[in-house]
């Protein structure tokens, strides 16, 4: 049934999937249907349990009593997948992408073939067994953070290249698709990131946002007119190596004062290492910030700074007026709140609250979770 959807039909399914239940009013309003083109095309989903129809309430527009449609969403589940260095994150869930069960371990052997394995196995073991459990796996999305891209040498298939896991070249997707038995969408972490936020998270209605994540890297997605705007790996690498400014801290590229250079975890434990003399963790940093140690206290309020110029750039040269902070590094952006809206103002003209920031909680889950959005999107629209 899903496969030969029209794109109407495909847009109602989104729009339930988003914004929740809504009577056939409202969404022949939305999608401008006339509420005849609207029956046509949801009579025969509703027939086959692809939609459903909840208990009768008196329509919001014309007062009359209607039963509102929503997606059958426990029916489908999608696994979603973000792969570190170190570790696989993997998440199932509905098809609004409300999490069934998560779970992360070690990654045991990173060839390709065993990263695959270790997926199927966790997929079996998430949804209770190759055949327990109830709804079935249908899609699964795979995110990270190094290179997906197309590449004609293997049909358009997307190419992976992850330094970090050793990875260059690998054709991830077929690999993955045969070993989990279902479609599957290969994506940029903070790409399916943005997804998410869009569909599920505090994008969600918005036409128009940003999004930038700092950890271990420095990342950078754009929602505009609500599409992600394309971008290549090159044009991602050169937003963490911006100049903020020119006489601050070295990164290994030899930037002065470059993004990367002042939010990057490993920038924040070697200024915070050098102050105190000693090997620190990023943890310990943030938890010595928190109790008010002057050394990490003065290096976390410098990297808000930054990151409140980072931010001014984002809005000016986008005009977006949201922009969402994710990642694993995101509490610096809570400790220093005050230095960064200071430094986001004063780099805005002095306007304050010209641009709205939402500090999102440091949850790999989430990350998982992204691939699992991209696995929907690509489910529900029939397109990756």
């Amino acid at each position: 049934m899903w496969d030969a959807l029209p794109d109407a039909a495909r847009s109602i399914v989104k729009e339930l999937i988003i914004h929740g239940p809504q009577s056939r009013t409202a969404l022949a309003k939305t999608l401008h249907l006339s509420t005849g083109s609207l029956t046509r095309l949801t009579k025969p989903m509703v027939d086959a349990g692809l939609l459903v129809e909840g208990e009768v309430v008196h329509d919001p527009v014309n007062g009359r009593p209607t039963r509102p449609l929503d997606v059958a969403a426990g029916e489908h589940r999608f696994l979603g997948l973000k792969l570190t260095a170190g570790r696989v994150h993997a998440v199932v869930t509905d098809l609004r992408a409300e999490i069934i069960a998560a779970r992360d371990e070690p990654i045991a052997d990173h060839s390709p073939d065993a990263v695959c394995r270790q997926a199927k196995r966790l997929l079996d073991e998430l949804s209770g067994g190759p055949s327990g459990g109830a709804g079935v796996t249908v899609a699964a999305g795979v995110t990270v953070g190094g290179n997906a891209r197309a590449s004609a040498q293997v049909g358009g298939e997307p190419l992976v290249d992850a330094p970090y896991l050793g990875w260059w070249q690998v054709e991830l997707k077929p690999l993955m698709e045969r070993e989990l038995g279902v479609p599957c969408v290969v994506k940029n972490d903070v790409a399916a990131l943005a997804h998410q936020h869009h569909w599920f998270g505090p994008g969600r209605g918005l036409r128009d946002f940003a999004l930038v994540t700092i950890g271990a890297g420095i990342g950078y997605a754009l929602i505009m007119h609500d599409h992600l705007v394309a971008a290549t790996e090159a044009d991602l690498g050169m937003f963490a190596h911006l100049i903020l400014s020119p006489g601050g801290p070295m990164c290994p590229e030899g930037h002065r004062g470059c993004a990367a250079a002042y939010l990057s975890i490993w920038s924040i434990e070697a200024g915070a290492g050098q102050g105190l003399r000693r090997t620190v963790t990023y943890e310990e940093v943030i938890r010595l910030a928190a109790n008010g140690d002057r050394v990490c206290l003065g290096v976390v309020r410098e990297a808000a700074a930054a990151l409140g110029r980072l931010i001014a750039h984002v809005a000016t040269v986008s005009m977006v007026k949201t922009v969402v902070l994710a990642g694993e590094g995101v509490e610096l952006a809570r400790i220093g709140k005050e230095e960064l809206g200071l430094s986001l103002t004063a780099n805005r003209r002095d306007v304050p609250g010209s641009v709205e920031v939402l500090i999102e909680a440091d949850d790999f889950r989430q990350w998982a979770r992204g691939g699992a959005v991209v696995a929907i999107q690509s489910f529900v629209t029939g397109s990756d």
